[in-house]
């Protein structure tokens, strides 16, 4: 039995990707850190194109929005005082957009009732005070993201418009009737009616119900999630390691009260907690404190929801790669500089100059290196690997280049122009057809792969 298939994982990087595919996890929960390079993204979703996992992210609209490919919200609190249509019709839109992304599913609607006092982390993220206006919100949320081919996510069950606090932080005891229970729980029964595939749940004691935090409570998941709202969907923790659940429960002890919860996949945030939550299932189910029937339920709610990922922007990467001539047989493990033109003629029908800060950054980020200009060489030492980039070369000016690699172990990085290429056959060097941060990304990566002694 596969237990990292009951995980969902956070990832902000191609190395957390990597890491959690490598374990087979059921979820990847993509955080904004994914999104700082769209080249990393382009090349994230390549990786996961084809593969059957659920692909999720926070981007609800409005004060929460983790893609910036995605039109924004105006977010929920004014939405709510407007018409269904344009609930429906902006989550049907923002849908379209995650979808063709290669996301299957969304953490949203937020499905909490906003109270006078609530806390910022509700704020603006609530469709309002009224549990019937956020029910039919909640409908047309579902809808939304149904018509656009997305999974989506009810949270934070029960309720948690009636906390002061931040879970993220601490820990709330909440005390309310069972009537105010019946107001904060019926845009959720409004949402299971709507057939929402997945519910999250908080990290809140309501105290009318159990001493345990709703995400461990076994009254709250099975007698009134499960039996009493007839909920067959996918239960979701809210991540594991905020302070309202981690600053009490160990690991073991949280895997073991979800689980027989009823609870179906625990969000793991940080990758590096990954292995230890899968290990956790493991040593609770060999010691018998979770039933084998139990795991089997969850992971038959898991696998019979999974569908493969479907990226229209993993051809973007294919093209990349089988159009980038890298000429580079190895590289030093060198103080790296790049090299950028002194000058360049950008015509008005090209935006490439707005690139160059992006790429400065993405060359600090893969090869930690320093940028600099040509005619800044003359100060540098030889104890440097130089990326020469190129963007158009006079005659005299190929000759000066042709010279770098006299005192400097040197890539030459052309992009404009590839005939440039037949000047350098005898150097190490890169043909990129773009200056495009989707391209520069990849070649400073591979660059970095072989400085490492990698491919």
């Amino acid at each position: 039995m596969n237990f990292a298939k009951l995980l969902f994982c956070g990832v902000s990087s191609l190395e957390d990707l990597h890491a959690v595919l490598d374990l087979k996890a059921g979820g990847i929960l993509i955080y904004p850190g994914l999104f700082e390079d769209v080249s990393q993204f382009v090349e994230a979703m390549n990786l996961l194109n084809g593969r059957k996992v659920f692909v999720s992210c926070d981007h609800e609209g409005g004060q929460l929005e983790t893609v910036p490919f995605v039109p924004p919200s105006p977010g929920n609190l004014l939405l709510g005082r407007t018409e269904t249509r344009f609930v429906r019709n902006y989550c049907e839109m923002a849908g379209k957009f995650l979808k063709g992304l290669g996301f299957n599913s969304v953490f949203a609607p937020v499905l909490d009732v906003k109270r006078p006092y609530s806390n910022a982390v509700v704020g603006y993220r609530s469709f309002g005070e009224e549990p019937k206006l956020v029910a039919k919100m909640a409908r047309a949320s579902i809808q939304g993201y149904r018509a656009a081919g997305l999974f989506s996510c009810a949270k934070h069950f029960p309720g948690h418009g009636r906390s002061r606090k931040d879970s993220h932080e601490e820990l709330e005891t909440i005390e309310v009737s069972i009537e105010e229970l019946q107001e904060d729980l019926f845009p959720f029964k409004e949402a299971i009616d709507e057939k929402v595939d997945f519910v999250m749940l908080a990290h809140l004691v309501y105290s009318s119900l159990d001493t345990k935090p709703a995400s461990i409570s076994r009254k709250v998941v099975r007698e009134i999630l499960r039996e009493q709202l007839s909920f067959e969907g996918i239960v979701l923790s809210d991540a594991v390691e905020m302070k309202a659940l981690s600053k009490r429960f160990k690991p073991g002890e949280i895997v073991r009260e979800f689980f027989n919860a009823s609870g179906d996949m625990l969000i793991v945030s940080r990758v590096k907690n990954v292995k230890s939550y899968a290990e956790a299932i493991e040593e609770n189910s060999k010691a018998g404190k979770i039933s084998k029937k139990t795991l089997e339920n969850a992971l038959d709610r898991v696998t019979s929801k999974l569908v493969r990922v479907q990226s229209d922007v993993a051809c973007l990467f294919e093209a990349i790669e089988k159009a980038v001539e890298i000429k580079v047989p190895s590289l030093k493990p060198l103080p790296t500089l790049l090299v950028l033109p002194d000058g360049v003629s950008y015509s008005r029908a090209d935006v490439s100059n707005s690139y160059v800060a992006t790429i400065k950054k993405q060359a600090r980020r893969y090869l930690n290196a320093r940028c600099i200009s040509f005619s800044q060489l003359r100060s540098v030492d030889s104890n440097h690997l130089i990326l020469d980039l190129i963007v158009d070369a006079s005659e005299d000016e190929i000759s000066l280049h042709r010279e770098l690699s006299k005192r400097f172990p040197t890539v030459h990085i052309i992009t404009r122009n590839p005939h440039l290429a037949e000047y350098f056959s005898d150097r190490p060097h890169v043909v990129t057809h773009s200056l495009s941060p989707l391209v520069m990304g990849f070649v400073f990566r591979k660059l970095a792969q072989l400085s490492q002694g990698g491919v």
